[in-house]
């Protein structure tokens, strides 16, 4: 569903915005670069917390940890495939990887290291931070107390009455 997929866009694209401008952001600020690592949180934020106020659940970072686990996999398959980077005369990166710190022929230590912290300690933080913001921020959907006087008398008892219903 689509609250799932905004689980795991979100604290993905806040993991990928805070480690681009960290680790590869050379001081050379493109378009591209700027809405690829930082726009598209701009953009997902708005529309997953205040236009749609999609709520995040904890059981949905399983689905971020494994799309996170996926990337790193197709990173290192792509710096070994030979697929190529069309980024790669760019600045002073020499291998095909996608990011310079993710570099898994020239550097394959400091890509695991780095992979292995996103992985185990950023992600969680950040799914953690996001599921906060989350809680948070007051819900579009909510349980309204029905009764007679609201809806005139309508209803054969107050049982029915009362049960829950969802007001957009």
């Amino acid at each position: 569903r689509y609250q799932t997929l905004f689980a795991a866009a979100l604290p993905f694209q806040v993991v990928l915005t805070i480690l681009f401008w960290v680790l590869e952001f050379d001081g050379d600020l493109n378009y591209v670069s700027f809405m690829v690592h930082g726009g598209g949180l701009i953009l997902i934020t708005i529309d997953g917390f205040f236009l749609s106020r999609i709520p995040l659940r904890a059981k949905q970072f399983i689905f971020f940890e494994l799309l996170s686990g996926l990337y790193i996999l197709w990173s290192v398959l792509h710096a070994f495939s030979g697929i190529g980077n069309p980024y790669v005369d760019i600045g002073d990166q020499t291998d095909d990887a996608v990011y310079n710190t993710l570099a898994w022929r020239n550097k394959p230590v400091g890509a695991l290291i780095l992979a292995a912290g996103v992985f185990f300690v950023a992600n969680p933080l950040i799914y953690l931070f996001c599921w906060t913001v989350s809680w948070l921020l007051p819900r579009r959907c909510y349980e309204a107390n029905i009764t007679e006087e609201s809806f005139g008398n309508n209803f054969e008892d107050d049982e029915a009455a009362n049960e829950a219903v969802v007001v957009y």
